[in-house]
């Protein structure tokens, strides 16, 4: 399914039916009066669901590791779409991984009411739901008959104050990482949890796998650096692509002055990369691996992880990149880096904010219909200055600062935390 059909489908679909069930969840709280204390006695098992998204997946890493650091004798299991799977086997900290199909409607609904089942036999102590806009997921989370649901909640609680136990405002302003470490917060965690993304585990038949991809590209000299660029974006939202003009001066640029370059896609996106590949110089070509569908997940961690910078806007790759520790640059247009950037010496983000940006999380559409200036602004100049200079083991220069954050009020309570008021009752008595 497409992110649009997803959409779609949430709103017409799930969003009356979760409307019916937060105000029979309220009733229910009300009359079963359940334990949702949390303490290391009681907490035993956890379910952290992310659905889509690979970034977001990787965002919630310094979350996974703080809860297994709370609770080192608890069993985690992840909730995901079956196009995070792989990645997720890959970190280190989740124990487990339930699967959602979204290929068709039939499969998708034969995967959701096996997950359920399996959520419901399970019987975790702990469930966080990190989407924040899909009425499914928050329907999923209360079919899970966790004691304690924690999620997020945007405008009003009044949509989701039955379903979930415990609800954190989700400010598009902050770090997606620290919103996550807080909900970690509201069971315990501690404050001051490293927010470093990662790490993700790379295994030696990747690395063969991508030196084998490599390797068999004509005039590609595989013990040579090379710096790997990804000019796509999801159908999330297009309007992330750097302009491809922009793209294919640059990496002329890049191999002018003697380095290789790997271009990055999903099966897809290989029309799409092709297409700049066959509008680059027949001398620049000569220089330039089209992995663009030829690689597994596990295949182009190693690329990402063997190369000497990787130029990417903000997408899946981005966080790959920052997770495995990896010089990168990063272009941010429709959303502002406060959200998925992050600070560190060898990350060099570019944004040049404008009038309608960021637009992302807070449109439907993006007002431009296409015409994204805000990417249209970075220069290539700039940005392949950086490349170079972090590609020759340079620190970056200048750049994005991001503010320090304060999540908790004078008490040590965490702070922009909504309780249900059924909880209240009980803690009160």
């Amino acid at each position: 399914m497409t992110h649009r059909a997803r959409i779609l489908a949430d709103r017409l679909i799930a969003a009356p039916v979760a409307f019916l069930f937060n105000g029979l969840a309220r009733v229910l709280g009300a009359v079963l009066q359940r334990d949702h204390s949390m303490t290391s006695a009681n907490i035993n098992r956890i379910v952290v669901a992310k659905l889509i998204g690979m970034g977001s997946v990787l965002q919630a890493t310094p979350l996974l590791k703080a809860l297994k650091q709370r609770y080192p004798h608890c069993t985690l299991t992840f909730v995901t779409m079956r196009s995070n799977q792989e990645l997720i086997r890959r970190l280190s900290c989740v124990d487990e991984v339930l699967v959602l199909d979204d290929r068709n409607i039939f499969i998708m609904l034969i995967t959701t009411l096996s997950t359920v089942a399996e959520l419901i036999r399970r019987r975790a102590d702990l469930y966080f739901d990190l989407e924040l806009y899909s009425a499914f997921a928050s329907l999923l989370a209360l079919c899970a008959v966790t004691r304690n649901r924690l999620g997020f909640y945007r405008h009003s609680v009044g949509f989701k104050n039955g379903i979930y136990t415990h609800l954190v405002y989700f400010n598009t302003r902050m770090p997606v990482r620290l919103l996550y470490l807080q909900l970690g917060r509201v069971a315990g965690v501690a404050p001051d949890q490293p927010d470093q993304i990662g790490p993700i585990r790379v295994d030696e038949s990747d690395r063969s796998g991508a030196h084998r991809v490599l390797s068999h590209t004509a005039g590609w000299q595989i013990e040579k650096p090379y710096i790997a660029v990804n000019p796509n974006a999801s159908d999330l939202l297009l309007e992330r692509r750097w302009p491809d003009e922009f793209v294919i001066e640059t990496v002329g640029r890049l191999v002018s002055l003697g380095h290789q370059v790997a271009l990055l896609g999903a099966k897809n996106e290989q029309p799409y990369v092709q297409s700049v590949v066959d509008r680059l110089p027949s001398e620049v070509r000569s220089s330039i691996a089209n992995t663009a569908g030829r690689l597994t997940l596990g295949e182009l961690l190693a690329l990402l992880d063997g190369a000497a910078c990787i130029l990417t806007n903000d997408s899946g790759p981005m966080h790959m990149a920052i997770a495995l520790g990896r010089p990168t640059v990063c272009l941010f247009g429709p959303a502002n880096p406060e959200h998925y950037g992050q600070e560190l010496p060898n990350v060099a983000i570019f944004y040049d904010q404008v009038f309608c940006s960021p637009c992302l999380y807070e449109a439907d559409r993006p007002p431009c219909n296409g015409n994204n200036v805000c990417m249209q602004r970075i220069k290539p100049k700039r940005v392949t200055e950086a490349v170079l200079r972090l590609a020759g083991g340079s620190a970056k220069v200048g750049g994005v600062s991001f503010p320090q954050v304060v999540s908790e009020a004078s008490d040590g309570a965490p702070l922009g935390v909504v309780i249900r008021a059924s909880l209240k009752s009980v803690n009160s008595a």
